[in-house]
């Protein structure tokens, strides 16, 4: 069983006094909890949290969890005081596939679940269709990665850096591509998938594929950008993740 240290888990990035919800972010393959750090500035009812998964920024001596299984079993762990009261999940393409399970598992486990769930970047599960890129040879690997923009091209003059950010990246892409998904009966949460119109790497169909997978409700909404398209509309994924939930709460 995975050792977890539940203090590291998880960081938020100001107070709010009596938030309506703790809005808890899940970062894509190879990112950190830092690329939320100025979503807080977009809301005053939300308290904006993310994630904080070994392999990186304050955990980078800890080895990444490069099976799923493995990291949601250790996030309900790490995350548990968050269940106690509400909450929603966001996550951006891996960060999606591991909200998902996430959710799942906390129903089996008897568990509150998300009063909502907030996917970008990501297919539907059960129609991932990926290539493997994680056990590729290394300058495959860095080729590959600038091809998806997962890396900057200025990058590849610093290749100590490329060496020190590799296993971490290795393995949060295995977690995607060793998936299998697993019939489940609909998650009783609501889920709005969040979808780049230039995202090559999501299909329409495998947007409102989401709709399946949950017995309240799904929607999709567009925005302009590519599959980093949170970049440049942080400010309404923010404003809009914040108006689901403040409506969630007050049907409630």
């Amino acid at each position: 069983m995975w050792e977890v240290r539940v203090a590291s888990w998880l960081t938020s990035f100001a107070d709010v006094s009596d938030p309506a919800c703790e809005l808890v972010c899940f970062p894509h393959a190879g990112g950190g909890s830092s690329v939320f750090q100025t979503w807080h500035q977009h809301t005053d009812s939300l308290r904006v949290s993310a994630v904080r998964l070994p392999g990186r920024e304050s955990r980078l001596r800890e080895p990444a969890i490069a099976d799923l299984g493995d990291l949601v079993d250790a996030l309900v762990v790490g995350l548990g005081k968050v269940f106690s009261k509400p909450y929603a999940f966001y996550g951006h393409s891996m960060g999606a596939l591991v909200a998902y399970e996430l959710c799942r598992k906390l129903r089996a486990l008897g568990l509150p679940l998300p009063q909502g769930l907030f996917v970008a970047g990501m297919d539907a599960p059960q129609q991932l269709d990926l290539d493997r890129a994680h056990d590729l040879p290394r300058d495959e690997l860095v080729a590959w990665l600038i091809g998806v923009n997962g890396l900057d091209p200025e990058v590849l003059e610093y290749p100590a850096l490329i060496d020190l950010m590799l296993p971490t990246i290795r393995a949060d892409l295995a977690v995607v591509e060793d998936y299998h998904h697993v019939q489940q009966p609909p998650l009783p949460v609501p889920i709005h998938v969040l979808r780049g119109r230039g995202d090559v790497q999501v299909t329409v169909s495998g947007s409102s594929g989401w709709a399946a997978l949950t017995s309240e409700g799904c929607r999709v909404t567009d925005f302009d950008g590519d599959h980093f398209f949170v970049e440049h509309n942080e400010q309404r994924i923010v404003s809009l993740i914040e108006a689901d939930l403040v409506a969630e709460r007050a049907e409630r």
